[in-house]
């Protein structure tokens, strides 16, 4: 089942790259320790265990693996509207291939997908969403490594969210992201650093009365960012993290007359976490500032976290529990920025070698600073997956979202219901 449109991967994480080999055979730890909040890429097919993973088709060097996904869902609330409830089917293709290149020091992917989905009778909801993602990684010796990564999508704004309008269809955006980075290592301490650029472009939406202009929402977002740690004793490191922001709109005024540019600035420090059979992970703290250039907004400024854990009780259970305060963008009438605090935790559970239980919570809670309004979404959500084979599998899912938001006409509920029936070689 798929909730909601697709969503941007973000960079690789620094404490998370993957299966532990110290830990084969048992639970796979997740790519990401932040777990996204979207159904889809959360994708529980590739933690299954290694015998029903997809063997792809060799060419050469490279390994080839294609994959179909149908999907029928049901939603109570497709315009996660507060009155007025509209409920129906959606049917979903998500077909995609994956192109793998492995040698010793290096490695190259790349991701093609795509997902079609249908309504029975709201058809002005119809989408076609689309990515391509390629990254890779080479490593010069084993103390020093460089990675990049670009991605374009062209996605659908999620109904719901608090930039979204509710016009006829979704807003389409479009997104480009290009990432390099490297990491060196000498005895105990480590080095990162990472930078990248983010091209995002709205397009305009009609309504029953005119269009929605989406283009003062266009802008390109820079960052840069650095960690440093060292290791105290083994499993525990002292980490340092500072990043740098700029965020440049193509408008030079919104259409209130702002202007939304804005440079920012983290620093955090705290304790990385590797024991290898129990808990991988980071808990850090400090200071957060956004400094926008229209002097009539208040800059969001204070306090910054941010933790994320793997944590395997049992070699078949795994949970990730997640905190985090950052500043987001939006363009909504006096608000300059919106800082989100979120807490979830994903928890995995191999009930046998080809069935897995997954259950998700989280709750997000938004201060808009400037209007003195806040909103609060909290989302549920548990799936069974199932694999035939290698090649076949099948999963089922129930889900809840709830907000609560002191914006006029933003909280709804919202349930779902949906299955899935996917083929892969």
């Amino acid at each position: 089942m798929s909730c909601t449109a697709l969503a941007q991967s973000g960079p690789r994480p620094e404490t998370s790259p993957g299966q532990d080999p110290r830990r084969a055979g048992g639970a796979k730890i997740t790519t990401d320790p932040n777990p996204p909040t979207n159904a889809r890429e959360n994708d529980d097919t590739d933690q299954l265990a290694d015998r029903y993973q997809p063997k792809g088709i060799t060419l050469g060097k490279f390994l080839l693996l294609p994959k179909i996904e149908f999907d029928q869902t049901y939603n109570d609330n497709i315009y996660a509207t507060e009155e007025g409830k509209k409920s129906d089917f959606i049917s979903i293709v998500r077909p995609e291939v994956t192109l793998r290149l492995r040698e010793p020091n290096y490695f190259w992917n790349t991701n093609v997908s795509l997902e079609a989905s249908r309504y029975s009778k709201y058809k002005d909801d119809n989408t076609v969403q689309g990515r391509v993602v390629t990254d890779g990684l080479y490593e010069f010796n084993r103390s020093f490594e460089v990675s990049g990564s670009y991605i374009f999508s062209a996605l659908a704004e999620e109904r719901g969210s608090n930039e979204a309008e509710q016009g006829k269809e979704p807003t389409k955006i479009w997104t480009n992201d290009a990432r390099v980075g490297g990491k060196v290592r000498q005895g105990r301490y480590t080095f990162a650093l990472d930078g990248g650029a983010t091209k995002l472009a709205y397009d305009n939406v009609p309504t029953t009365i005119g269009t929605i202009d989406n283009s003062d929402r266009d802008r390109t977002q820079y960052l840069l960012s650095g960690r440093a740690s060292y290791e105290i004793f083994p499993g525990y490191a002292a980490v340092i993290a500072a990043s740098v922001n700029q965020r440049d709109y193509d408008r030079g005024l919104d259409r209130a007359g702002y202007d939304r540019d804005s440079s920012g600035y983290r620093v955090e420090g705290g304790i990385g976490v590797d024991l290898a059979e129990t808990i991988r992970g980071d808990f850090l703290i400090g200071y957060l500032s956004q400094d926008y250039k229209d002097k009539r907004f208040k800059d969001p400024a204070g306090l910054a976290f941010k933790a994320s854990f793997n944590w395997t009780p049992s070699r078949l259970t795994l949970v990730v529990p997640t905190f985090e305060r950052s500043v987001q963008e939006t363009t909504m009438l006096n608000v300059s920025g919106m800082v989100r605090t979120s807490a979830s935790v994903l928890v995995r559970h191999e009930y046998a070698r080809n069935i897995l239980l997954t259950g998700f919570a989280g709750v997000y809670y938004d201060d808009f600073k400037g209007i003195n309004r806040d909103s609060i979404l909290y989302e549920m959500r548990g799936r069974v997956t199932y694999a035939f084979n290698e090649n076949l599998f099948v999963s089922g899912e129930l889900a809840h979202r709830t907000k609560d938001s002191e914006l006029v006409n933003r909280s709804f509920n919202q349930n779902f219901i949906g299955l899935r029936l996917g083929l892969q070689m």
